[in-house]
């Protein structure tokens, strides 16, 4: 498989949660689940180790289990003492777990250097298998626990799998809690970058004006190769990549994720638009762009194994798509640059000629289709959004049945009710919305 370039490394570096600090080291040993490798073949009984991590400091017997899913990154043992399902552990005598997803982290079922042929058992479907499979396994091995109802929690995708658990499994999943769930599977995600514009423009006319003059003069000089090598010497110092291997695509990518920063804090848009309109009369707005991104790289940088990334790639080409597209004009990165065209050329040249846009406009017709996008009828589901993060575009907005609450909280960003108790003293309405949500998880698991 060739080298995946850095354009489609920073598009992962946005989608993915592994940037989200979860807290200091908690220091559980690795435990091991016999699991499946294709649940839909009963013919077929090979089986792989799939991790998980168990936190039983607050469990009292007939307590809950409060099952937190992994996504698509390498689970952190960290996480186990942090997050809704911690504190509903802490008040309730719960069970706390954390489930890594199949393919990521330690749970690879082949390892290194996979043929495309091997990749093939890596679905949602699966993966959704693998966790009820696992639920009730766990329930079934100690007396205590098989009474005990059960919680599913999961952040970005693996919120999107926690809402389907309950949707497939409600006699398995008594309760979920999914922050900033994309459940409109999409290959033209064109809402992505909107945010980024009403993110600059509420803040004042002069700011979101560097940004689109900024962008537009990166155009420009990106279309020679003299003004490549300019905007190579401008980079010098980013340290989330080789920059002498930028390309155009990927310099223009890296600063469409910077300025989109779904992991911001609440001040992150005035703060930026403090930074980019500093700047003197010699200063270009493209040369400011880049100040800016050189300032933030510690902030976007990412360290994820490149099994995660192929792992995730491989999902997005074959179920999800989640193209960042340039097309709306409501964004502010004016690019004539068809991202989906750069996204299924790396998926036709990294797995095969035959993951083209046709079986994947199937895929994500199906997967709409199956599990209601953003019309599934669900219950005891409590969904949190923020309006500062580019995914509630594709989340739940509104709540569609009684037990099924929806909390869209201005200036959250990306998985903000998983963030500690700093972040949360910054948004009085974020911490309304998890007292609310404890309690009707409470209530449910009672």
């Amino acid at each position: 498989m060739p080298r995946v370039p850095l354009a489609l490394m920073a598009i992962l570096g946005a989608l993915q949660g592994a940037v989200v600090d979860q807290g200091e080291p908690f220091p559980v040993e690795d435990q091991w689940f016999e699991q499946y490798l294709d649940h839909f073949n009963p013919m077929d009984n090979r089986t792989f180790s799939l991790r998980y991590f168990e936190n039983g400091e607050f469990y009292r017997p007939g307590g809950p289990i409060l099952l937190e899913i992994g996504g698509e990154v390498t689970v952190e043992p960290s996480s186990m003492r942090s997050g809704p399902n911690y504190e509903l552990g802490r008040r309730m005598g719960g069970m706390i777990l954390l489930l890594e997803h199949r393919y990521y982290g330690k749970s690879d079922p082949f390892g290194e250097n996979k043929t495309v042929d091997e990749y093939q058992y890596l679905t949602a479907e699966q993966a959704l298998e693998d966790i009820a499979y696992f639920i009730e396994s766990y329930k079934s091995k100690t007396p205590s626990f098989r009474q005990s109802k059960v919680a599913v929690f999961g952040c970005s995708y693996a919120g999107t799998l926690a809402t389907w658990m309950r949707y497939k499994f409600p006699h398995l999943v008594d309760a979920a809690w999914a922050s900033s769930a994309p459940l409109r599977i999409t290959l033209d995600f064109y809402e992505y970058y909107e945010v980024a514009g009403e993110l600059y423009s509420n803040v004042s006319s002069e700011c979101i004006a560097i940004v689109r003059q900024g962008y537009r003069e990166a155009k420009v000089l990106l279309a020679t190769p003299e003004g490549l090598e300019q905007a190579r010497a401008t980079f010098e110092g980013w340290s989330c990549g080789n920059v002498t291997e930028m390309g155009s695509i990927e310099i223009l990518a890296t600063i469409r994720m910077v300025l989109s920063n779904q992991y911001n804090s609440p001040h992150y848009g005035r703060e930026s638009c403090a930074f980019l309109q500093d700047k003197n009369s010699s200063t270009t707005c493209f040369e400011q762009l880049a100040a800016f991104v050189l300032m933030k790289d510690e902030e976007v940088c990412f360290d994820d194994d490149i099994g995660d990334v192929m792992a995730w790639s491989y999902q997005t080409c074959t179920q999800f798509g989640f193209s960042f597209t340039l097309s709306s004009m409501l964004q502010p990165f004016k690019d004539s640059e068809s991202m989906i065209d750069v996204d299924m050329k790396f998926c036709s040249e990294t797995f095969g000629d035959e993951f083209d846009i046709d079986q994947l406009q199937r895929s994500i017709a199906r997967m709409n289709r199956v599990y209601g996008s953003t019309e599934l009828k669900v219950t005891k589901v409590v969904t949190i959004q923020g309006t500062q993060d580019p995914w509630n575009k594709v989340g739940l907005q509104r709540q569609t049945q009684i037990d099924a609450p929806v909390f869209l909280v201005p200036g959250a960003s990306h998985c903000a009710d998983t963030y500690d108790n700093d972040y949360e003293q910054e948004l009085p309405l974020l911490q309304q919305a998890k007292r609310l949500a404890y309690s009707l998880l409470i209530k449910w698991l009672q």
